[in-house]
C-alpha cells in the first residue's frame, strides 16, 4: 500500500486499513492520459477525476480514448464517493460504446445508481453486464442484492428519525461524533474543513488533514431541537498539521483519547492513539498510547478508540498480525488504571470477520457498536452493528444490523449515543437529499410512541354505524376516565381515537349507545415497541324487553344444581359474562331463566331448573351485583328447543346432543329503570 494512504486513517474506514486496488485500464497510459492515469494509480482519486475530465476535453475526434476518459472520471468519482458525478460520467461513456471494450462499465455504473437507491436502473446495468461477458455470479449476486436491499428499505418500520445538522456540517468531511458535556451539550468530532491546522492535503480526496472540532448548545436546550453553535478546533495541544480524528472520552469527560497519522514531509507514520488530560478549560499535551512495539513492527495501524462504561477497557480498531481479516476490533484492559504495557486481545470471530471492523462505540449500557464491510446481510458499504453485553466480561451476544434509516447502501459509521437515551448522533456519506454529498453528521433519536385506537361501532343486527356512541375509556393504573363521542369517518363507520392513550398503560374501553347493550373491551400498551393503532368493532346488541338472550353456557353436574367447576369446565366463568354485562349496563333489571330438558319427571325438571336459577344469581349477588337487579326463574322441560318427537326420530349420538340444547341458562331484560346506589 502506498504510504500516503496512511493519513486517511484518521478518516473513513474503506479509505484507511483496506482500500481495495481498482486496476487502470489497459487501454490508457497513453500521452493524454498519463498523468490522471499516474493520480489514479496512486490513488490520488480527487486529482484524477480533475485530470480525466480535463483530458475529456480536449480529445476530438479518437471515440475510443474519449470513452476511456469518461469512464476513468466516473471510476475516480465513484472511488471517493461522489456517485451523482460518477453515474453522469458512466453515462457518457455509454453513449460513447466504451462498454463494449469493458463490460466493468455497466457494473460500476450499478452500483453507483444502486447508492442513490435508484434500484431498477441498477438491476439493469448489471444485467447489462452479464451480456457484454461480465460474470454471470456477480450479476446474480448484484441483482439479488438489490432486490434484497430495496425491500429492507422500502419495507422499514424503524422509528428513528434523522435529521441533518448543517451549523455542523461543512462542505468537507465531517465525522465520528462523540457527546460530552454535563448535560450532553457538546459534540467533539473530526472535519476537513478550511480551518483546520497545516496546508497538507489528502489526494484520495483533495480535502485538508482532518482536525478535532467542537461546538455546543445551551445547557437549557432540548437537545434534539438545539441550534449548535459554530464548530471551532480544539486547542493545538489536540490539532496539529497531522491528521487528527475519531475522538472518544472517559466517562467524566476529563480523557479525550483520539487518532493521529503523522506525516514528515513525503514520510507517513502508522497511526497511532493519543491521549490527553483536560486542565481546567482547555486540553493538555498529547502524549501516544504505546500499544505496539514499533521495533518489532512499523507498518500496523491503529485507531477508532473507545473506552467501556467504566473506563476500564479500550476497544480500538488495527490491521495489526493475528486477527480474523483485514482490520479486526482488539481491546486493552487497564492494568492499575493505565493501558500502557497492556497486552492487545482480539475481539473474536463472533464481532470480527474476514473482512474489515472499524468504527468501535461502547454504549453506557454495555452494547458495542461498530461498523463493518463483510456481514452478510448488510444494506451495503459500511454498515452499523450491534452486539448486547452479556454477564462475562467482552463477551457479546449476537450481532443485530441497524435498521434502516440509520443504516443505508452507502457508508454509514461513527455512531454515538447520549447516556442513557436512544438518541446521538452518526456519519454517513449518503447522497440522497444530501446537499453537502460528503461525510456528514446526522443526528437520530426515536420520537415519543403513539398509541390509539381505531374504533367503529355498529348495530349487530344491521351493521350501521351508531354515531353518536359514548366511549368511555378508564386507565387501569392511575384511574383516569374519558369519555369520546363516537363519529362515524368513513363508510365502514371507523374512527380514530387519538390524544387519550398513552404507552406502557391499560385501559378498559365500554361503548354505549341508547337503546343497546353496552360492550366492554380492555386495551394494553405495555411493552409497546413502536407507534400502535389498536382496531376494535364494538357491535352493540338492540335491548329488547321481553326476548331471550343467549349467553355463555353454564354446566351444572347430573341431576344438580351445583356449578360444574372440574380442570375442563368452569362454569363460574360463563357467569362473569353476566357480571361485566350488568357492570357495563348499570340500569338493568334481568331474569336468569334456567331450563332442563325431558327427562325425568316434570315435577323433579321444575324443581331442578328454579335451583340452578337461583344458584346463578346467588353466584352474581356474591360478586357484586345487587339483589333488586335479579330475578331466578326456572322453566324445568316446559319450553324446549327441540321437542320429544324430534328426538325421537335422530340417532343415539345426535339425541344427546339436542338434549343438550334443551339444558340451558339464558337471560331476559325485565325493565331499563333501575337507578344505583350512590
Amino acid at each position: 500500500m502506498p504510504q500516503h494512504l496512511q493519513a486517511s486513517l484518521a478518516r473513513l474506514g474503506t479509505f484507511f486499513f483496506c482500500f481495495a486496488f481498482v486496476a487502470v485500464s489497459a487501454f490508457g497510459q497513453g500521452p493524454e492520459t498519463a498523468e490522471a492515469d499516474a493520480a489514479f494509480e496512486r490513488r490520488g482519486y480527487f486529482k484524477a477525476a480533475d485530470e480525466y475530465t480535463a483530458a475529456y476535453a480536449k480529445v476530438k475526434t479518437d471515440v475510443g480514448l474519449k470513452g476511456y476518459c469518461a469512464y476513468m472520471a466516473g471510476e475516480s468519482f465513484r472511488m471517493h464517493y461522489k456517485n451523482k458525478s460518477a453515474v453522469e460520467w458512466y453515462e457518457k461513456a455509454i453513449g460513447l460504446k466504451y462498454g463494449d471494450k469493458n463490460a466493468d462499465l455497466f457494473l460500476h455504473l450499478g452500483d453507483a445508481q444502486r447508492s442513490l437507491l435508484q434500484w431498477d436502473e441498477a438491476i439493469e446495468m448489471y444485467t447489462k453486464y452479464r451480456e457484454a461477458g461480465g460474470s454471470k455470479r456477480i450479476s446474480r449476486d448484484r441483482i439479488e442484492s438489490t432486490d434484497y436491499v430495496a425491500i429492507l428499505i422500502e419495507e422499514a418500520d424503524s422509528r428513528y428519525v434523522l435529521e441533518g445538522l448543517p451549523i455542523l456540517n461543512d462542505p468537507s468531511y465531517d465525522y465520528t461524533p462523540v457527546i460530552t458535556g454535563k448535560n450532553d451539550n457538546e459534540v467533539i468530532f473530526a472535519s476537513s474543513r478550511a480551518s483546520s491546522q497545516g496546508s497538507n492535503r489528502d489526494e484520495i480526496t483533495g480535502e485538508k488533514f482532518a482536525d478535532l472540532f467542537m461546538s455546543e448548545i445551551d445547557k437549557k436546550d432540548d437537545w434534539a431541537t438545539a441550534r449548535w453553535s459554530e464548530p471551532v478546533p480544539l486547542s493545538n495541544t489536540i490539532c496539529t498539521e497531522h491528521q487528527e480524528g475519531a475522538p472518544c472520552l472517559d466517562s467524566e469527560g476529563k480523557m479525550l483519547y483520539f487518532m493521529r497519522c503523522r506525516q514528515e514531509g513525503e514520510t507517513f507514520f502508522p497511526c497511532e492513539i493519543y491521549y490527553a488530560k483536560k486542565q481546567g478549560t482547555r486540553w493538555g499535551a498529547s502524549e501516544q498510547l504505546n500499544i505496539i512495539n514499533r521495533e518489532l513492527d512499523d507498518s500496523s495501524r491503529i485507531g477508532h478508540p473507545t473506552l467501556s462504561p467504566d473506563d476500564n477497557v479500550l476497544i480500538f480498531a488495527s490491521n495489526m498480525p493475528g486477527g480474523q481479516g483485514g482490520t479486526d476490533l482488539w481491546y486493552l484492559e487497564a492494568q492499575d488504571g493505565s493501558f500502557e504495557g497492556a497486552i492487545p486481545q482480539n475481539l473474536g470471530p463472533e464481532i470480527n470477520t474476514p473482512g474489515n471492523e472499524q468504527f468501535p462505540f461502547y454504549r453506557d449500557n454495555g452494547t458495542l457498536y461498530w461498523s463493518t464491510d463483510a456481514r452478510e446481510g448488510g444494506y451495503g458499504g459500511w454498515d452499523i452493528w450491534m452486539a448486547r453485553g452479556t454477564q462475562e466480561s467482552m463477551v457479546f451476544g449476537e450481532p443485530e444490523m441497524l435498521p434502516y434509516p440509520i443504516n443505508s447502501v452507502t457508508d454509514d459509521f461513527g455512531i454515538t449515543f447520549r447516556p442513557g437515551k436512544d438518541e446521538g448522533m452518526f456519519t454517513s456519506n449518503r447522497e440522497e437529499g444530501d446537499e453537502k454529498g460528503l461525510d456528514d453528521l446526522y443526528m437520530f433519536y426515536l420520537p415519543p410512541i403513539s398509541v390509539g385506537m381505531m374504533a367503529s361501532v355498529f348495530d349487530q343486527t344491521t351493521g350501521n354505524p351508531l354515531t353518536g356512541a359514548n366511549l368511555h375509556v378508564v386507565c387501569t393504573e392511575t384511574g383516569e376516565e374519558v369519555d369520546y363521542t363516537f363519529e362515524s369517518m368513513d363508510l365502514d363507520g371507523q374512527d380514530f381515537i387519538d390524544g387519550i392513550f398513552k404507552p406502557e398503560q391499560s385501559y378498559t374501553v365500554t361503548a354505549s349507545f341508547d337503546g343497546y347493550l353496552s360492550k366492554t373491551i380492555r386495551l394494553n400498551f405495555e411493552g409497546v415497541q413502536k407507534d400502535k393503532k389498536a382496531p376494535y368493532d364494538f357491535d352493540l346488541e338492540e335491548a329488547v324487553l321481553n326476548k331471550d338472550y343467549d349467553m355463555p353456557q353454564v354446566l351444572f353436574p347430573f341431576a344438580s344444581a351445583e356449578l360444574l367447576i372440574n380442570e375442563s369446565v368452569n362454569s363460574a366463568d360463563s357467569l362473569t359474562y353476566l357480571i361485566d354485562l350488568l357492570e357495563e349496563n348499570e340500569n338493568l333489571v334481568i331474569k336468569v331463566k334456567s331450563h332442563t330438558d325431558s327427562r325425568g319427571s316434570a315435577k323433579d325438571n321444575m324443581t331442578l331448573s328454579q335451583q340452578r336459577a337461583e344458584t346463578c344469581v346467588n353466584y352474581l349477588v356474591d360478586n357484586g351485583i345487587p339483589m333488586a337487579r335479579l330475578r331466578p326463574e326456572g322453566f324445568g322441560e316446559s319450553q324446549l328447543l327441540v321437542s320429544d318427537a324430534e328426538i325421537a326420530q335422530l340417532g343415539k349420538a345426535d339425541q344427546e346432543k339436542a338434549h343438550q340444547v334443551n339444558r340451558r341458562t339464558v337471560f331476559e331484560i325485565l325493565s331499563f329503570d333501575y337507578k344505583p346506589e350512590d
